[in-house]
């Protein structure tokens, strides 16, 4: 049986290029686009209201951070909606619809999986980032005996049957998304990765990631899940 197509974009002062991402999964079979404005002020009302003819807009009033924003839309969802394919993007243009749609493919046919969409962190890819993203794998291999390549890729995805356990997942910033991956490994979910395309805009300037203190709290997560293993 099919199950809606529901994007979900938790977005923190996006740019005029988000008009253009919202407009390329509106040409696409998409039932549903979900946007959570994170606080992000008046200064950004004249593009979401722009989309809302388009769009489902839920507001935070303040920026409660992403792991807030996507747990909003979530509720939203499981609301409103009683069978469906959520996938998530981030509001910067690094995802492409085309990739959404290719876990939502795989999504259907496997209910009991997490799907992430997983970037290859080549020469292109700016230093941060890409420094980044490898310590926090080997990390996360390490503590979890799990191997996940792209652990902080955006472009996620899971069916109906997972979203109660992702409402009760613990975190309101960046630190949702290592828990979530965290709780899939104890439970024994399944974490499939399929590749996509690698897009990154003005050396990622325009990430909303603060490398110390959101770093902070994701290690954080996994060094207190390595503690709870032990004892």
């Amino acid at each position: 049986m099919r199950k809606e197509f529901i994007i979900l974009i938790p977005a923190y002062q996006p740019k005029e290029s988000f008009i253009d991402l919202i407009h390329s999964i509106e040409n696409e079979n998409v039932d549903h686009i979900i946007v959570v404005d994170d606080g992000s002020g008046e200064e950004y009302k004249n593009i979401f209201d722009s989309l809302k003819k388009n769009i489902t807009l839920l507001v935070h009033s303040i920026n409660r951070g992403k792991g807030a924003a996507l747990k909003t839309g979530f509720q939203y969802i499981s609301s409103h909606y009683s069978s469906y394919v959520v996938v998530t993007m981030d509001c910067d243009g690094q995802h492409k619809i085309k990739d959404a749609k290719k876990l939502y493919d795989y999504n259907l046919n496997h209910e009991d999986e997490f799907v992430l969409g997983s970037r290859k962190l080549d020469c292109n890819v700016p230093l941060r980032s890409k420094l980044g993203n490898g310590i926090t794998r080997k990390i996360f291999s390490f503590v979890t005996r799990v191997k996940v390549y792209d652990t902080q890729t955006g472009l996620r995805s899971f069916s109906n049957e997972l979203m109660s356990l992702m409402l009760n997942i613990d975190g309101s910033r960046f630190e949702y998304e290592i828990n979530v991956l965290l709780e899939c490994t104890k439970r024994n979910i399944l974490i499939h990765e399929i590749w996509i395309e690698t897009i990154y805009y003005n050396n990622n300037s325009e990430s909303h990631f603060h490398a110390f203190k959101d770093s902070y709290r994701i290690y954080k997560q996994i060094i207190t899940y390595a503690l709870k293993k032990r004892t």
